[in-house]
């Protein structure tokens, strides 16, 4: 299937890019947004949703590692007042004029203004300024890259190489319901969410029946995980759980680890053959590490926290480190949905090349 090709190509790999977003935001009189390589050549400019193409020269050019929009540009750019409050008062009017409540707001930022918040729900909000750019290049990735977890996942591999049935359990919060993924809310390019790229690729890798049972529910945390996870994990007798909660805890990384420790081993409990993938969430904005809400709190600390479960029959999906990665060149707007904690369809494809990675057998 040519899209899981290009959907689940390792951004790691570079040599080919898929689909890379930059979000347009206007700032000091220009508009330009960072590549993650120095491309070699542009292949396709095109808006977030696919349905317009833009051409290099006149739309924009490339210049120092960005793409920089040109005097009369048609692409769509706007200011970083469309996403920020410069008072509590209008983010409360915001607020007031949605048809459906949050449950929470306004979000105050580090540096003095509020979140707008209607990309909540709504990622056309945000993605409508974002384009997506293929491209080929010759840089290399400096960071570490994901590995196979065979000699972790003993039981899983040994099913999934034989053909045997294997029962796969994801059970996270938000970003594993798949939030903000196109395909999520039937919206162009409608990108299917990464659990069901995962489960699409590891059926065409694996001879024999996969099923992949998602019980995932936004919003939650690990303690909630603990209390619900004899009816939402063991009682579908995995042979694998991927468990993704972490974006809603606001615990130190100690404390997230042995949450994460008491959640798997409850399972363990009722399921002594089952294996895990812990994964390592993505990171949330780093403006909104503010009270009372708190939705940038210790969340960069869980994946060295979960580092130290890793263990025969216990892998860890690092999707933290990769993003890290990314973030010393791209910006968090390049890659967000709705602005505050989840990813658009270029990272949330990233998350899915880290799970495809590690539950597939390393080169031999």
């Amino acid at each position: 299937m040519k899209y899981l090709e290009e959907y689940l190509t390792p951004v790691w790999e570079g040599k080919m890019v898929y689909r890379e977003t930059f979000a347009m935001i206007d700032e000091d009189g220009a508009c330009s947004a960072p590549f993650l390589y120095q491309p070699e050549r542009i292949l396709k400019i095109e808006s977030y949703d696919g349905m317009q193409s833009y051409e290099l020269g006149k739309d924009c050019i490339v210049e120092n590692g960005r793409l920089v929009l040109t005097e009369g540009s048609g692409i769509p750019h706007t200011g970083w007042d469309m996403f920020y409050h410069a008072t509590e008062e209008e983010a409360r009017r915001e607020l007031e004029s949605r048809s459906e409540g949050l449950g929470f707001g306004p979000v105050a930022t580090t540096d003095g203004r509020f979140l707008n918040l209607s990309a909540i729900g709504n990622p056309e909000y945000m993605t409508r300024w974002q384009i997506a750019v293929t491209y080929e290049t010759g840089d290399a990735w400096k960071g570490t890259k994901p590995e196979s977890a065979e000699r972790y996942l003993p039981r899983f591999f040994k099913k999934a190489l034989s053909g045997e049935p294997l029962t796969i359990v994801l059970y996270g919060d938000s970003i594993s319901c798949g939030c903000d993924s196109s395909g999520l809310y039937g919206i162009q390019p409608n990108q299917p969410i990464w659990p069901k790229l995962l489960e699409e690729s590891l059926r065409a890798a694996y001879k024999g029946q996969i099923r992949m049972v998602n019980t995932s529910v936004g919003g939650m945390d690990s303690d909630w995980a603990f209390d619900h996870a004899m009816e939402r994990a063991c009682a579908y007798e995995p042979d694998l759980v991927l468990l993704g909660f972490g974006m809603n805890d606001r615990c130190s990384g100690e404390e997230y680890k042995e949450k994460t420790r008491k959640l798997r081993d409850r399972i363990r409990s009722s399921c002594p053959e089952t294996e895990y993938v812990l994964i390592a969430t993505t990171l949330p904005n780093d403006l909104t590490g503010t009270a009372p809400f708190w939705f940038h709190a210790h969340q960069g600390e869980q994946a060295e926290a979960l580092w130290k479960l890793q263990e025969e029959g216990c892998a860890v999906a690092d999707v933290q480190n990769v993003q890290r990665e990314l973030m010393k060149k791209k910006r968090y707007f390049d890659m967000t949905g709705n602005l505050l904690n989840h990813p658009n369809d270029y990272l949330a494809r990233i998350q899915g090349q880290v799970l495809d990675t590690i539950l597939k057998p390393g080169k031999r």
